[in-house]
């Protein structure tokens, strides 16, 4: 017998955790916070739902699908002596990340993370009598997975956060990947549906792929006007950055803090191998310097790695794009610059601007200056969650991680298999 529990997401976008378990076996999958300024009626505490998935219940393993908070950031409630899996690269990235927070809270997490084990791209994976096989998809997350689960004579395909308009999904990567390492008669797709709450966003923006953005970039980058440039981005969302990184004209420089450094370095390292865009730029028949704003604070980046201190009065003459973040530090550099009519590229979801996700503090941040939108999402379109029901043709559809659940049924990309669509709620134990 196996059967499958979403503790939550069914319904909400972020805070995922879903158990798999068979008569002998359990393993859980994301053991996600919830986004900031989320509210749902039906939610328990994050301690409440820790006791109700570990309590006084073994558990085989907790693997995530990537680093995002809302899918990882629970971790410090996993009870010790449960093993943790991640990808390589998302746990070099993670760790870099974790050492950051740590200065901000008593309670290190930095021990755990360099604790977890990672899994190899699919390669099975046996816990007890549950196999599962890590497959590398495209999310604005790098070194994302999906995860190929057999156990108790099923099949199951959990998808996790995916997409295929970023670097990792170009030239039909996720078509190839699920015919080359998935299977057929799936019986259960567990799959994302964050754009169907988002639809006007597509519909409404000529940004549609990350190629579109690195295009975009370098047409504004370009222009005489448009001197000083600061580009508002998640430090990890690594496609998007690479993109910024290869955009800037060869006589501008591009610059960004140590952390920030730290993690387009091992983004470089481990997937310059296998993807164009993350290689470094040339310039000049050299690799394009990194120009870093508070050196002294490198430790392990040094010259022979082209990471350089920043010179303002230089950068201030030939122009720049420098990667910020909305806190008090850029704010200040922001206004050093602030009588050259700097751009700010706005590069996050839309959401945070306005709306109940609104984040005043961001959109204080920005006001004061020249901003120019340019983003594209990090989940699946709705015609790519159809090519992926297409290919694996799954006896059972489940929605979540989205706010539109039931519109899984009735949406026309999906009409021939709405028959097979099953919405949950969390909690709800489901027999496979």
């Amino acid at each position: 017998m196996l059967s499958m529990i979403i503790h939550r997401g069914t319904h909400q976008i972020g805070g995922c955790i879903t158990e798999i378990k068979t008569e002998t076996s359990r393993i859980v999958i994301d053991f996600g916070a919830n986004l900031p300024g989320l509210e749902t009626k039906l939610d328990k505490s994050d301690e409440q739902l820790a006791y109700e998935v570990f309590g006084q219940k073994a558990c085989n393993a907790v693997l995530f699908t990537h680093y995002h908070g809302d899918h990882y950031g629970m971790y410090k409630k996993i009870p010790k002596g449960i093993p943790l899996y991640i990808g390589a690269t998302a746990k070099k990235i993670l760790e870099v990340l974790t050492k950051k927070l740590d200065t901000l809270t008593s309670e290190k997490g930095l021990p755990i993370i360099q604790g977890m084990n990672t899994y190899k791209v699919a390669q099975w994976i046996r816990f007890g009598d549950i196999q599962v096989k890590p497959l590398l998809v495209d999310h604005s997350a790098l070194d994302s997975y999906m995860f190929l689960i057999k156990a108790a004579g099923k099949k199951i395909l959990f998808t996790g956060d995916f997409r295929e308009h970023g670097i990792t999904g170009e030239n039909n990567r996720l078509e190839k990947m699920l015919f080359e390492y998935g299977e057929n008669e799936i019986d259960v797709l567990i799959t994302e549906g964050t754009m169907l709450s988002r639809l006007n966003e597509v519909t409404s923006s000529i940004i549609l792929s990350e190629n579109d953005l690195g295009r975009r970039a370098k047409e504004i980058f370009s222009k005489e006007c448009n001197k000083h440039n600061f580009v508002l981005v998640s430090s990890t969302n690594l496609d998007s950055i690479m993109e910024f990184y290869h955009a800037v004209p060869n006589h501008m420089a591009f610059v960004c803090d140590s952390y920030q450094a730290e993690i387009i370095k091992i983004a470089m390292e481990d997937k310059g191998k296998f993807y164009s865009k993350y290689k470094p730029a040339t310039v000049a028949n050299r690799k394009r310097n990194i120009y870093v704003v508070d050196y002294k604070s490198m430790k392990d980046l040094h010259k022979e790695d082209d990471f350089l201190p920043a010179k303002f009065e230089i950068m201030r003459e030939k122009g720049f794009v420098m990667l910020i973040r909305a806190n008090d530090k850029y704010e200040k550099i922001l206004d050093w610059f602030a009588k050259d009519n700097p751009l700010i590229i706005y590069s996050m979801w839309q959401g945070y601007l306005q709306g109940k996700h609104k984040d005043e503090n961001l959109v204080k941040f920005i006001s004061d200056y020249r901003a120019e939108y340019l983003h594209t999402s990090g989940h699946a379109y709705v015609d790519t969650i159809k090519k992926v029901i297409e290919i694996v043709n799954p006896k059972t559809i489940i929605p979540m991680h989205t706010e539109c659940a039931d519109e899984f049924m009735t949406k026309n990309e999906f009409s021939n298999y709405s028959s097979r669509i099953k919405v949950l709620n969390d909690g709800e134990v489901f027999q496979i």
